[in-house]
């Protein structure tokens, strides 16, 4: 059986891919990257589309080296530790998942199936095999390619009579029930141990970033910007404004044009939305509302969520005092993130031009603190450009991510802030890479 399927590997790898099926690849491809559950994350877009091409075009039979896709696909250095910035491992971890999600909530019919198995960079193509195993009649007219590493599907046992012996069911529907007594005693375990203070360690990176929020009464409010920022950006000292926040002083008392219709950056939209919805699958209620809106009494009475930087005025107003904020010069326009202990570097600078560059770097600050003012938690997501602000949303709200935060930041004790910075390639957000991080 060995030397067969080591046969088969050899030829699929003699063979080049017939053109009717290099196309059913790229259909089936381009299906997948249009699907809702996965074009949400451009680091899975930018990836998944690379590795198919790099299949298709013939390429290394043992795939993409770890390292080569971080330089290509995520802008990183010719000599970055892959270790400390395992950006591709996750991005395929998540590829794999976001494939599973994708195969199961769809029941049209599929001409290739495409797969990314575990350790691997090499997208495998089956072209019927799962087919048959889904119920197809043997004999029917499919396009069955032996493929590397298909695992065998048991076709010859099954149909035999020992398959559907009385005895073999019998010990399958006692195994079958072991397994959910075993199962439902398990869950309850887990349950009881995750609600208790003492296990906390034992809970997501992620539910530790969010506790002091999810833990209050009162429902969290969640702070998008509207028209504000864009109507002294058609001024010409809409720098010297924002500087003038930044440095303590009030913001103006007309925000907000009363007859204008409220308008949100798109990308703050969307990660406003995202993290709406891990509040929600925790059970926790949530409102969103736009900055105009928002009074300082409404920090007093629940936690806020604030999303966005430079475009939000509440993150100026109540949190440039802190260690780490966002700076502008009101001449030269210059944006950056300050650190206040070291005011002269100006190292985590943006471009200005993040919208049409092809490649570039942006840089986001994340604080979460327990404002003295209002004696509430806020937790805030807001980057120099728009891509800094979705690398920060990305960290908030994938669990995968959330691995990569440092012990001090996964307790819900204390005040932290995260200074991050993101490659920008081809217009897309790559994976966020943390540079700093400030606890007290």
């Amino acid at each position: 059986m060995r030397q067969t399927e080591t046969r088969l590997r050899e030829q699929t790898r003699e063979s080049p891919w017939s053109p009717e099926q290099r196309a059913a690849v790229s259909v089936e491809a381009d299906r997948i990257l249009a699907d809702p559950f996965f074009k949400k994350s451009q680091r899975c877009v930018v990836l998944f589309r690379r590795l198919i091409e790099h299949a298709l075009e013939g390429g290394d039979e043992n795939g993409i080296k770890e390292r080569t896709l971080g330089i290509e696909v995520f802008g990183r250095e010719a000599g970055y530790d892959t270790n400390t910035d395992p950006v591709v491992r996750m991005t395929a971890n998540e590829i794999r998942k976001r494939l599973a999600q994708y195969y199961q909530s769809t029941s049209r019919h599929h001409d290739v199936y495409i797969n990314l198995e575990p350790g691997s960079y090499i997208p495998q193509f089956d072209f019927g095999l799962r087919m048959i195993s889904q119920g197809t009649t043997p004999g029917s007219p499919v396009d069955s390619v032996p493929l590397p590493d298909v695992p065998s599907l048991g076709l010859a046992e099954t149909e035999t009579e020992q398959a559907y012996s009385p005895e073999r069911k019998h010990r399958r529907r006692k195994f079958a029930a072991a397994l959910i007594i075993i199962c439902t005693v398990g869950v309850a375990g887990a349950l009881a141990l995750y609600w208790t203070d003492w296990t906390a360690p034992l809970r997501s990176n992620q539910y530790l970033l969010w506790s002091p929020l999810l833990k209050t009464p009162e429902p969290v409010t969640i702070c998008v910007a509207d028209l504000w920022p864009i109507k002294y950006q058609n001024q010409d000292d809409w720098a010297q404004v924002l500087a003038s926040m930044i440095a303590g002083h009030p913001p103006p008392t007309k925000q907000v044009d009363a007859t204008a219709s409220p308008s949100t950056p798109f990308v703050d939209a969307e990660v406003s939305a995202r993290l709406a919805a891990w509040i929600k699958s925790h059970g926790k209620p949530f409102k969103v509302m736009r900055s105009s809106a928002v009074t300082l009494e409404d920090f007093r009475h629940e936690p806020v969520v604030l999303i966005g930087a430079f475009d939000n005025f509440w993150n100026l107003t109540l949190l440039s005092k802190l260690r780490y904020h966002v700076q502008i010069d009101p001449v030269t326009k210059e944006e950056w993130i300050e650190d206040t202990q070291n005011p002269a570097m100006h190292d985590w600078k943006g471009s200005g031009k993040l919208l049409y560059s092809d490649t570039s770097t942006d840089f986001a600050v994340i604080t979460r603190v327990l404002d003295p003012e209002t004696g509430n938690w806020i937790l805030a997501a807001g980057g120099l450009g728009m891509h800094g602000t979705e690398a920060a949303g990305d960290l908030l709200s994938d669990p995968e991510l959330s691995r990569s935060l440092p012990e001090a930041v996964r307790s819900g004790k204390h005040n932290f802030q995260i200074v991050l910075k993101t490659s920008v390639i081809g217009g897309h957000t790559g994976a966020p890479q943390i540079l700093a991080v400030h606890t007290w």
